[in-house]
């Protein structure tokens, strides 16, 4: 017989079973409540406060990282690159890291068979200092960047960087200069173009993480902007011509400087300019000196090439005519009772043209005489001399030129040929230009063109003219100077160049002797012609300081100009 089975707990009663439901409500609602108010958290933060904690994390890990702009380059009026910028590479170190590795000692050993003794001191001060990210100073080629990488050190990576090279070597050094070490630029067009040259740096987001860099949206913006690219007016044929011909001068005369000046006087452009003593701005500069464009930034006494300039005052004055002739003392002239005027080659009575063939100081001082110190002061003043050349190099010197009113009678004769007053090469070769131009004086210029990143003109050379001279009298003169070079008597026949007819001067000029007077044994040799002298299409300037076992100008600098 079955028997039924009964448990043996207590069966709850029907109030227990609902207070059980009621806990188990007030549990469930807590935690529907709880989660309700997890999800709503979760709003707050993924929704409306993701700006502020979007923030907050990015100032932790989001940095901003320093896009340099690459420089432009610098090419001459062909498009030959003179300067340009190299994609190269720099070590970046983590010191610490490397040095609780233990890895310094075996780093620097790596290092220093990479890099010259020198730089021992350098690179120990590096390793050792309590930092997570340094760059090294040295530039590395594609060959070295490849060595560091198999190395395999943590803490050792490496960055690109970019390197400024000069691929024509000290070709136009004076004009193009160099950058420091901070590229920026600090001589030539490189400093007085700094500004276009160098661009536009940016900006951009980067993520660091565990001491690593990562860029975001793609690199580069916008407002990245690459460095304007500078069109030179030299043409580097001509200028690789004239560094030739200064090499020889330096060769054949040893002179303390020498300068070279070539221009188109129908445009004042520059075709080439060139100094030495010079430099290589790829290699370091031993000396100060190398870095002196004597052509733009050194002043001479002009010397003998002044007299073109007084003959065509005195004829555009009325005060002299082409075919008139002067007595020349026989080459010894009391001028006044302290002061006496001589000629190198005494003469009696000359014409006009044969006072420039001659070079005739007697005779010059005569027809300054005629003008008058305040015209002759005008007129000198006309040609620009005492007066800073508006071209886009640094350092231009304007020369001296006194005020007419302090000038004694010496004074005033001395400048009509040349001395007592100071010049460049550039103001010399300028201004013998407007003769060459038909009396317009246009400045000189030596950037024909600036473009930028996206090959937009910004800046085009327009020549700035201006008439100094009637064309008649400058065309008179010019033909007057042919006989300079190519008459029996003239001073320059070294100058001729089988061909052509050139229409030049030569300048035989004393130095200074510190205020006080002129030495005996120095001098400015120098020769500026035109050619052809019917037609001018260039204007070359050669001037030779000091030379060594010479000082006419038809000896040591006409040669060159032929």
């Amino acid at each position: 017989m079955n028997q039924r089975r009964t448990s043996i707990l207590p069966q709850p009663m029907a109030s227990d079973r609902r207070a059980v439901n009621r806990r188990m409500s007030i549990v469930g609602g807590l935690l529907v409540a709880g989660l309700l108010g997890i999800a709503a958290r979760a709003h707050q933060i993924a929704v409306v406060d993701h700006p502020t904690y979007a923030e907050r994390g990015n100032r932790q890990q989001l940095r901003s990282f320093k896009l340099a702009a690459s420089r432009g380059d610098v090419v001459d009026r062909n498009g030959m690159t003179l300067a340009t910028s190299d994609r190269v590479h720099r070590i970046v170190l983590n010191p610490r890291q490397i040095r609780g590795l233990g890895q310094s000692d075996d780093l620097l050993g790596l290092l220093l068979q990479l890099f010259p003794e020198e730089d021992a001191d350098y690179l120990t001060a590096e390793l050792a200092r309590d930092k997570a990210y340094r760059q090294l100073r040295m530039i590395l080629d594609d060959e070295q960047a490849a060595i560091v990488q198999s190395w395999k050190i943590p803490g050792v990576s490496l960055e690109p960087a970019t390197q400024r090279v000069y691929p024509r070597g000290l070709l136009g050094a004076h004009i193009v200069g160099r950058v420091n070490g901070q590229g920026e630029g600090n001589l030539g067009i490189e400093l007085s173009l700094d500004e276009r040259l160098r661009g536009r740096d940016a900006q951009s987001p980067a993520y660091f993480a565990r001491g690593k860099k990562l860029l975001i949206d793609g690199g580069p913006g916008p407002d990245v902007a690459r460095g304007d690219t500078v069109t030179l007016t030299i043409d580097s044929a001509i200028q690789a011509m004239v560094e030739d011909e200064l090499n020889a001068i330096v060769d054949r005369w040893n002179p303390v400087g020498a300068s070279v000046v070539v221009l188109d006087p129908r445009n004042g452009e520059v075709l080439a300019l060139a100094s030495r003593p010079t430099f290589d701005p790829n290699h370091k500069i031993d000396k100060v000196s190398q870095t002196s464009s004597l052509a733009v930034q050194a002043a001479y006494e002009p010397g003998s090439t002044m007299k073109a300039i007084t003959v065509a005052a005195a004829l555009d004055e009325g005060v002299i005519r082409e075919n008139e002739t002067l007595y020349c003392e026989k080459g010894r002239w009391q001028y006044t009772p302290k002061h006496v005027i001589r000629d190198t080659h005494p003469a009696e009575w000359l014409d006009i043209t044969n006072i420039l063939a001659e070079s005739s100081n007697i005779c010059t001082t005569k027809i300054a005489d005629r003008l008058g110190k305040a015209k002759l002061h005008r007129w000198v003043r006309r040609f620009h001399f005492g007066e800073r050349p508006a071209i886009q190099l640094p350092g231009a010197t304007k020369g001296l030129l006194a005020a007419h009113e302090k000038w004694s009678d010496i004074q005033a004769a001395n400048i009509s040929f040349g001395q007592g007053m100071s010049a460049s090469p550039l103001q010399v070769a300028a201004a013998f230009g407007a003769l060459a131009n038909n009396g317009e004086y246009i400045h000189p210029a030596i950037v024909k063109r600036v473009t930028d990143f996206r090959g937009a003109t910004v800046f085009e050379h327009s020549p700035e003219r201006e008439k100094v001279v009637r064309a008649s009298t400058a065309r008179t003169v010019l033909r007057m100077l042919e006989s300079v070079v190519h008459s029996r008597h003239g001073t320059g026949n070294n100058a001729a160049v089988p061909g052509y007819r050139v229409a030049g001067k030569t300048s035989t000029a004393q130095k200074a002797n510190g205020g006080k007077g002129y030495t005996d044994d120095q001098y400015f040799a120098s020769f500026v012609g035109a050619l052809p002298a019917a037609d001018p299409r260039v204007v070359i300037l050669v001037s030779v300081d000091n030379p060594e076992g010479g000082h006419f100008g038809n000896e040591v600098a006409a040669p060159s100009f032929a």
